[in-house]
């Protein structure tokens, strides 16, 4: 009799197992990858979508902690040290929990990285803590978002939407001094004296704000070691930027002449830009 029962739950279950239907998650799983300077950014995080409902303020009560996503706790992978909103983060793997509040939220980087929600949140293990404004979104996300967008040189925002609203999170990476270490290592350490080795370096300086004088220094060396009317241009431009026009439109003419042997249109276009303006400086025409 036992053996008929036990046949007979064993048979019931495997009825109940292949009546079950396979329904898509309402919260999909998302990951993405970004690089960002010389190192890459992973987000991995659940959508869920607002459905009708009031998302902050409703469904996500302002001033409770949230997962930020659904199902498990969203995590953060930097490669390289960044700073988030001006705190120093190591490279490494962390999970995002966010106090969500109506002008401001409070976003939490956190050590532990597998937890199912809040379930297994503990401050102790915070890495830190900082504010971040909420402002009113373009428009309006049914599905919570993550995405970075808003490049510049050296950042970028990571930002959280949903519903009607938007949290940005400035990353900014440590571009500037690994560029200039690697200027310093290769042309003062080692010595290396290869023309484009030296503009590059000249344009990166000229471009980003440094020593123009050294800008210039290296450039000129460049343009003794090879014909080249990029080269030549840019040596224009630091002079111009020295306020020295005479010599900026004399080494524009020769960039010119160069770029015209070679049929370098878009050099020779902005070359005339360049020396329209510049002439108005010294008076030549």
């Amino acid at each position: 009799m036992n053996r008929i029962v036990i046949a007979f739950l064993l048979t019931s279950l495997a009825g109940l197992a292949h009546a079950q239907l396979n329904i898509p998650p309402a919260s999909p799983d998302a990951e993405f990858k970004q690089q960002l300077g010389f190192g890459e950014v992973e987000v991995k995080y659940s959508r869920p979508s607002a459905r009708g409902r009031v998302i902050f303020g409703g469904l996500e009560p302002f001033g409770k902690m949230w997962r930020t996503g659904a199902h498990d706790a969203t995590t953060i992978r930097f490669s390289e040290s960044v700073k988030l909103n001006g705190n120093e983060i190591p490279a490494g793997t962390y999970s995002l929990f966010t106090i969500p509040n109506q002008n401001e939220w409070t976003i939490i980087i956190n050590k532990t990285t597998e937890m199912h929600g809040t379930s297994d949140y503990s401050q102790e293990q915070d890495l830190v803590r900082f504010a971040a404004k909420a402002e009113k979104s373009a428009r309006y996300y049914e599905t919570f978002t993550i995405e970075i967008n808003d490049f510049s040189k050296e950042e970028a925002g990571l930002f959280l939407l949903w519903e009607n609203t938007q949290v940005k999170i400035t990353i900014k990476m440590n571009v500037d001094e690994k560029v200039m270490a690697e200027i310093n290592d290769r042309i003062n350490v080692k010595k290396e004296d290869r023309a484009s080795l030296l503009f590059q370096s000249s344009s990166y300086y000229f471009n980003n704000n440094k020593d123009l004088n050294q800008a210039y220094a290296w450039v000129k060396v460049a343009n003794s070691k090879t014909q080249d009317a990029s080269y030549l241009q840019l040596q224009a431009k630091i002079e111009a930027a020295l306020n020295d026009y005479a010599s900026a439109l004399k080494t524009l003419k020769a960039s010119t002449d160069l770029a015209t042997t070679k049929k370098l249109d878009p050099i020779i276009a902005a070359n005339e830009k360049l020396r329209t303006e510049w002439s108005t400086k010294t008076g030549k025409k």
